[in-house]
């Protein structure tokens, strides 16, 4: 029964996390670029590969189960129109690389944009996109294309001037990016290092002008694995309530 108790444990320990997961994706439905995370499980064996090569047998079916470490899913969200010329969103493969005052490079899909007192575009968290597209104050009409490229009209003139390259980044496993705040992510040595490319190229998305990018959390599916959650975390406490009781019956025994 020592054993049932720490199972159960690790059962409500497993589904609190999940519950804390889908939690935050509800909370961020409305986050531009952000991409809802999910937990995965694994069982603990009771017995090891090498005690199974020696020809023992084990002794129980399990020891509980215990949580992956949670990644996000990079599908893509839903796009939606804006009123702002700046805001860019990236359909497919890619994200923006952005600089932070620390100089630090960050990776987000968020592209509400702005221009900040330089002229250089920068993100809603005051992130500097890291071309270094700078435009300038007497700048109209910008145009920025499917493939990034950034046009706008000067002065008096009359014809557009290209004013820059707006670039993506891809990485080799999307999943092991490490989410940093701010709808940014940071590079770990699960996700490879970052490949640079003008968007529209072979293995890079496309980038939309006027547009954001939703988050892709999808309310009925969270809702159903929240559900679901709730019930396998009520079962598990039912398994811990049991082995205490009976527990409880093998304390009073009596000869």
């Amino acid at each position: 029964m020592i054993d049932a108790l720490y199972i159960a444990a690790s059962g409500l320990q497993g589904e609190q996390t999940q519950i804390d997961t889908i939690s935050n994706n509800m909370a961020n439905m409305q986050t531009p670029g952000f991409k809802r995370s999910r937990v995965s499980f694994q069982n603990i064996a009771a017995i090891t590969p090498q005690e199974v090569a020696a020809g023992q047998q084990a002794l129980s079916a399990g020891e509980g189960t215990e949580t992956l470490p949670v990644h996000a899913d990079f599908t893509d969200g839903t796009l939606k129109q804006t009123s702002n010329p700046l805001d860019l969103a990236v359909q497919g493969k890619g994200f923006f690389e952005v600089t932070t005052e620390a100089g630090d490079r960050l990776y987000t899909r968020d592209g509400q944009f702005h221009v900040d007192a330089q002229g250089y575009l920068v993100t809603a968290g005051g992130n500097r996109l890291s071309s270094d597209l700078q435009i300038p104050p007497d700048a109209k009409d910008v145009k920025i294309d499917t493939n990034g490229r950034v046009m706008a009209t000067l002065g008096t003139d009359t014809e557009p001037t290209e004013l820059g390259q707006i670039e993506l980044a891809v990485f080799p496993s999307d999943s092991g990016l490490q989410p940093v705040g701010n709808n940014a992510f940071m590079p770990t040595a699960d996700s490879g290092e970052p490949s640079i490319g003008r968007p529209n190229q072979s293995g890079f998305g496309t980038v939309h002008q006027g547009m954001v990018e939703q988050a892709n959390v999808d309310m009925v599916h969270e809702m159903t694995s929240l559900v679901l959650a709730q019930r396998a975390y009520q079962l598990n406490a039912r398994v811990l309530q049991a082995a205490d009781q009976i527990l409880d019956t093998i304390n009073n025994l009596r000869r």
